[in-house]
């Protein structure tokens, strides 16, 4: 029979992968993963330090969400969302509006960070045409933002590299400049840094200008984390949002990255104390399985009621799957059972010495930064090195941390730590070895 990988390179297109890259770096056949770790055909076992695209919050294979989903599938494993409901969705919408800040009221579902984008862009554009304001169409953007490749989420991405090919099929939404702050610590969350920042100004200058014709700002609280990690700063966040709600303009906030946890509360916009209209949630909110949410402060429906043609005709097959809302429901509850938000500010200190020491080690790390369970080191390779040559550094990063048993996934220049929430010392000292070993050999 032929090889797993022999099979995959026949007849599988894997995502956001150059097809000559796997000449070079061929995917890996995992059969198997638990807590922080993935374990290969051959039994090799890698650290997970990105949690799989930042999804699984408690780590792989959890008993409790494991248990849960079996206990699911066993009873009802789906049934269409339109006309029929089940105790999974409402317990998780029940749960979701108890987790978030005040004044949130109902939950549309979907199954991708990218389509609860779509949602949102939908529900607030919809609401604009029905309650007379037809103008307000236009959506605004942060510079180096990103938010998914369908064509409405990719329309509002700032990265040219995945918006220029689809350029002509896109809508124009205005831009915003936000600032960078590439020495950023965890302790800035709790600051108003960003407030007064230049391009704090100019942004909500551009809101002011153009607020006839805005119906929302999409934003990505704290870090855009496809942006390399770019963190904007809380006082940057919280002036932009209080501006445009007070111009009557949507807030629209991204949280598919930074929700769960990953900043140290259990929703990014706390520590700004924003209460964004549409709250868009993904990838740890069930962690391992196809979920996403859009959270609607109350009210919002209000401009769908009436005639049946105002209803909000958005769809998607497997809308509020209960085997996927079961595992939501048990990933929440795991937060409480194990204390763990109370417990993060030790794991984000831990990760910050390791940061730290990494740095130190490193001259080729030129700037890093932190926001609660997130980590980014900025590298310079010197003028001999290969990457230098070729320009692939992370390529060659994620190749050199592989061979230490660490997945890293490099962001160009940009070396990230997003592990699950649950990882140990131990492991955390592997993650800064391999990460120290894989900048030497390459940078």
């Amino acid at each position: 029979m032929a090889r797993l990988i022999d099979r995959d390179r026949a007849h599988v297109w894997h995502p956001a992968t150059h097809f000559a890259d796997l000449d070079r770096l061929p995917p890996i056949a995992v059969e198997r993963a638990r807590g922080c770790w993935l374990y290969d055909t051959e039994g090799r076992a890698i650290l997970d330090a990105i949690a799989s695209w930042w999804t699984c919050v408690h780590g792989h294979g959890h008993p409790a969400i494991v248990a849960a989903v079996r206990e699911q599938v066993e009873r009802l494993d789906h049934v269409m969302f339109a006309g029929f409901t089940h105790e999974p969705a409402v317990a998780l919408a029940e749960a979701l509006v108890a987790a978030a800040p005040p004044g949130y009221e109902r939950v549309f579902y979907a199954d991708c960070g990218s389509a609860a984008v779509e949602v949102a862009l939908k529900l607030s554009f919809q609401a604009r045409q029905q309650r007379g304001e037809p103008n307000r169409r236009r959506f605004a953007t942060l510079r180096n933002g990103y938010h998914g490749e369908t064509l409405g989420a990719l329309a509002l991405c700032g990265a040219s590299a995945y918006r220029d090919t689809f350029a002509p099929l896109l809508f124009s939404p205005l831009e915003l400049p936000a600032p960078s702050f590439r020495h950023h610590e965890h302790a800035d969350l709790a600051s108003d840094l960003g407030s007064d920042a230049p391009e704090t100004a100019a942004a909500i200058a551009l809101l002011e200008a153009h607020a006839h014709e805005l119906t929302a700002v999409v934003i990505e609280p704290l870090v855009q984390c496809a942006g390399r990690m770019t963190m904007t700063g809380a006082g940057f966040y919280r002036e932009l949002a209080r501006a445009a709600q007070r111009l009557g303009i949507h807030v629209i906030a991204d949280e598919i990255a930074v929700g769960f946890g990953r900043t140290g509360h259990m929703f990014a916009s706390t520590w700004s104390e924003v209460q964004p209209d549409l709250l868009c949630l993904s990838k740890g909110l069930a962690g391992v399985l196809p979920l996403a949410a859009v959270l609607l402060r109350a009210g919002f429906d209000v401009d769908f009621r009436g005639a049946p043609t105002r209803s909000f005709l958005h769809s998607h097959t497997f809308t509020a799957n209960p085997i996927a809302c079961a595992a939501a429901i048990a990933g929440l509850e795991l937060f409480r059972a194990t204390d763990l938000l109370a417990r993060l500010p030790g794991r984000i200190e831990a990760i910050a010495a390791r940061r730290r020491a990494v740095a130190e080690a490193c001259p080729a790390v030129v700037a890093h930064r932190q926001a609660g369970m997130i980590a980014a080191l900025e590298v310079v390779p010197g003028g001999g090195s290969t990457a230098a040559r070729d320009g692939r550094i992370g390529l060659l990063l994620r190749e050199a941390a592989l061979a230490h048993g660490v997945l890293l996934r490099p962001l160009h220049d940009t070396i990230y730590w997003l592990p699950p929430l649950v990882i140990d010392d131990d492991e955390l000292d592997r993650l800064a070895d391999a990460t120290i070993a894989a900048i030497r050999a390459v940078l």
